[in-house]
């Protein structure tokens, strides 16, 4: 059997039982176990699969990116969204990670309420800045409303504000 057709089996192995013992389809082949570790590591150079002492398991998935996940499921994010924000309370501090639901948040903060947020996503932290007028710090500096840079001015140097993040956690 060539290569290439190993490697076929193996990958169809893999779809089909959801892992590849190298010792079983090398017997089950009549090849070496070191062929098939060879044919299982060019696997997984290629990112078909993941290697694993004795064999092999499926390449995790790969995350969609943000520009294909945005328009999934919108309504259900906003409902999350919407959630989340009901338990924020006046004047917190908040840390929001990126995220199509964490941006649907981000758009969902009220005005008014002396909030913060930290992020390092500048969609997030722009979203924020849009929607309403909580303070936005990205991870590595403050974002500046009027020029839309961050890293004008650093929030870390102010002790003020380290005691804030502290205490509005509670």
């Amino acid at each position: 059997m060539l290569a290439a057709q190993r490697k076929d089996h193996l990958l169809a192995l893999l779809a089909r039982d959801g892992r590849v013992v190298a010792k079983t389809v090398a017997d089950e082949l009549g090849v070496s176990e070191d062929a098939i570790r060879r044919d299982l590591r060019d696997l997984a150079e290629e990112g078909k699969l993941l290697r694993v002492y004795g064999g092999a398991l499926p390449a995790p998935a790969v995350e969609r990116p943000v520009s294909e996940r945005r328009d999934v499921a919108t309504e259900s994010k906003e409902r999350v969204a919407r959630r989340a924000v009901e338990h924020i309370r006046p004047g917190a501090t908040i840390v929001l990670d990126a995220g199509t639901t964490t941006l649907a948040m981000a758009r969902s903060l009220p005005s008014g309420q002396g909030l913060t947020v930290i992020t390092a996503s500048p969609a997030v932290a722009l979203a924020v800045a849009e929607h309403s007028d909580a303070r936005v710090i990205m991870i590595g500096g403050e974002l500046s409303r009027h020029s839309m840079v961050a890293g004008v001015r650093s929030p870390w140097r102010r002790s003020s504000t380290s005691r804030r993040m502290c205490s509005s956690s509670a």
